[in-house]
């Protein structure tokens, strides 16, 4: 998954990116996980985009603090700092995106849930409550990892540049990027994160 200015979504498996029957898997950010929540652009509402994307942080951060220029970067430092509005602004975004991965991981049974994009640059301070919020929902199914992508904020665009590829079911294809050398401890193929 990455989460940038909206939230996309690979499925990766032993034989690649699994792309679907119509080319358009993954699209996790579609995902409704809070129903009748604010509007996302494909016109429906409470979408994963819409809750919990740098975008809608920032759009919520921006109206619980004011400050109508303000980013999702902006409200991370405020969590950073102990401010109580920001750290509601972050659970509210994390318990979403939770929600959103518990879905994805019921159907999909994965080993790994793979975080990047330029919100994962928050580091720990999404890393550890999403953990623990992943755990809290997980019922009776085994806990995944979930981890930052080899490739950090670039993870999105590169995973977007090799999709003409992957949708082309070139069988030896592999991007360059080393996008499919992640490995479920998080690492890519270069051992690092």
């Amino acid at each position: 998954m990455s989460l940038g200015g909206r939230v996309t979504g690979a499925i990766g498996t032993g034989h690649g990116v699994e792309t679907g029957a119509h080319g358009r898997a993954g699209g996790i950010g579609h995902v409704v996980v809070r129903p009748g929540g604010p509007a996302c652009a494909c016109g429906r509402r409470g979408c994963l985009d819409a809750v919990a994307s740098a975008a809608a942080v920032a759009r919520a951060w921006a109206a619980a603090s004011g400050t109508a220029d303000a980013g999702a970067d902006d409200c991370v430092r405020a969590v950073g700092r102990g401010d109580a509005v920001a750290a509601e602004v972050w659970r509210a975004a994390v318990g979403a995106l939770a929600d959103g991965l518990i879905a994805a991981h019921t159907l999909l049974d994965c080993r790994s849930l793979i975080v990047g994009g330029g919100l994962a640059e928050a580091g720990d301070t999404l890393f550890g409550p999403l953990r623990v919020a992943v755990a809290e929902r997980i019922a009776f199914r085994r806990l995944p990892e979930v981890v930052p992508a080899a490739l950090g904020e670039a993870a999105g665009c590169l995973g977007r540049g090799c999709s003409p590829w992957t949708r082309s079911r070139r069988p030896a294809l592999r991007c360059s990027s080393g996008a499919r050398g992640v490995r479920s401890s998080g690492r890519g193929a270069t051992g690092r994160r």
